[in-house]
């Protein structure tokens, strides 16, 4: 990996920041005011690349000659006169769960090692359209499956970054990029993010088109968003839906709803406390909502579901690739493959119940706000952590925003996650901003100039 030359090195914004450190929205708003340029940027996060990739192994896939040509051209584009994209110039880190056309696509398995695709996946191509350069790919655990991949926290080395989206988490939080494309099943980018200390956008189920992606259960596939503030979080949204690059803080408190739903019985002491110091604090009153009793059934619906699918696609492979495979995927297919057609048709039956529960509870609340996960990020020879907390709204195919307002016994991150109303993904960032506004985190605030 090549680095920076020592005059990108010393690049830095007018308040003393590195270039990799600036926002999202700063990079993008300096670019095209041609304060910046796409290759000064992507300079310095090559460098931060090079300096910290030996220790976080955050990336599966990365060319940095390759990266610096495609700012080089991004430059050029811009200097066409050409109308820009709404990410025009931006580093953006890429799961490899998504399909690249210039990069492998291995989805974090040696199954498929050299796996070059001759398309991209949609959401990439989405990207493309909106001008971001995609910098690389971002380490996944093998197919997305509850498994550690190489990626370690960048806050604290001897623990866990969470589940398959955790290379993206990761890259963003140390810098690497200001946007990283991640997915979410079950909880492969709010847990992930609440390990790590990221903001993490789960959009409402069909919010963006899934193909040439890792799709293991159709109804929960959702792309995941992962950036290092609210404001960059909603920038990255509006490449995706226009509507949402610019929301307003609500005008009205909102109606929260405390839940404590499945799993809540492995939330450790400590997140809970902070949790509800974070609640009694808030200027409103919060509702506490019992979720209907068929919710105990969610965790069961899910695996279920899961394993179903992980056995449809998986179980006729050579015995040789199976054994290949790491243990939790054998041991999904394996339970999979024992499910009865008619046992499916009851957890897709229940999964629509839920669903429909889930709406009926957001016709009183504006958002339901729990936690992101059980507590702090686990040690790695703890594994990558339980998403259980955010599996109900997978499930249910609602729009999820992680926050990281909480820190744990450790002083590390605990996200703090908001659930919206199917298609309300709008009006979940809206109240997510009211709620980042009304909380004071470390009492710092942040004045970016270029």
């Amino acid at each position: 990996m090549n680095h920076a030359s020592g005059t990108q090195r010393q690049a830095l914004a007018s308040n003393g920041m590195r270039l990799n450190e600036l926002s999202a929205r700063t990079i993008v708003d300096a670019i095209r005011g041609r304060r910046l340029t796409a290759i000064s940027v992507m300079e310095a996060c090559l460098e931060r690349i090079a300096i910290r990739e030996p220790e976080v192994k955050a990336w599966s896939f990365l060319d940095a000659d390759a990266a610096r040509q495609r700012a080089r051209l991004a430059d050029e584009y811009q200097a066409s006169g050409l109308p820009l994209g709404p990410l025009h110039g931006l580093p953006v880190g890429v799961k490899d769960v998504f399909d690249t056309s210039n990069m492998p696509s291995e989805y974090g398995s040696q199954s498929l090692r050299g796996r070059r695709p001759t398309e991209d996946a949609d959401a990439v191509s989405l990207l493309h359209r909106a001008g971001a350069v995609v910098v690389g790919k971002t380490s996944t655990s093998e197919f997305g499956m509850y498994h550690p991949s190489p990626t370690h926290n960048p806050l604290d080395l001897s623990r866990s970054p969470g589940v398959s989206s955790a290379g993206s988490a990761a890259a963003v939080v140390d810098r690497m990029v200001p946007l990283a494309l991640g997915t979410q099943h079950t909880a492969s980018t709010t847990l992930p993010a609440s390990f790590c200390g990221a903001f993490a956008f789960k959009p409402s189920f069909g919010f963006a088109s899934m193909q040439g992606s890792n799709v293991l259960v159709p109804r929960m596939a959702h792309i995941g968003l992962l950036a290092r503030s609210l404001d960059d979080l909603t920038l990255f949204a509006g490449a995706f839906d226009h509507s949402l690059a610019d929301v307003e803080v609500l005008r009205h408190p909102p109606r929260l709803g405390l839940v404590r739903g499945p799993g809540w019985d492995s939330v450790s002491p400590d997140a809970r406390q902070a949790l509800d110091r974070l609640v009694a604090g808030l200027p409103v009153a919060v509702v506490n909502v019992d979720l209907p009793s068929e919710f105990d059934m969610a965790l069961e619906v899910v695996l279920g579901l899961l394993n179903a699918h992980l056995a449809n696609r998986f179980g006729a492979l050579p015995e040789q690739t199976f054994r290949s495979f790491c243990p939790p995927l054998q041991e999904g297919i394996v339970a999979g493959r024992s499910l009865s057609a008619a046992r499916y048709l009851e957890l897709e039956a229940m999964a629509d119940r839920l669903s429909a529960l889930a709406a009926a509870l957001l016709c009183d609340h504006d958002a339901l706000l729990t936690l992101s996960a059980p507590g702090e990020a686990t040690r790695l020879e703890e594994g990558p952590g339980s998403g259980v907390l955010s599996m109900p709204w997978s499930l249910c195919g609602l729009p999820t925003v992680s926050l990281p307002l909480l820190r744990g016994m450790n002083d590390m991150p605990i996200g703090v996650q908001l659930v919206g109303r199917h298609g309300g993904d709008r009006e979940l960032l809206g109240v997510a901003a009211w709620l980042t506004d009304v909380v004071t985190l470390d009492g710092k605030s942040s004045h970016e100039q270029i």
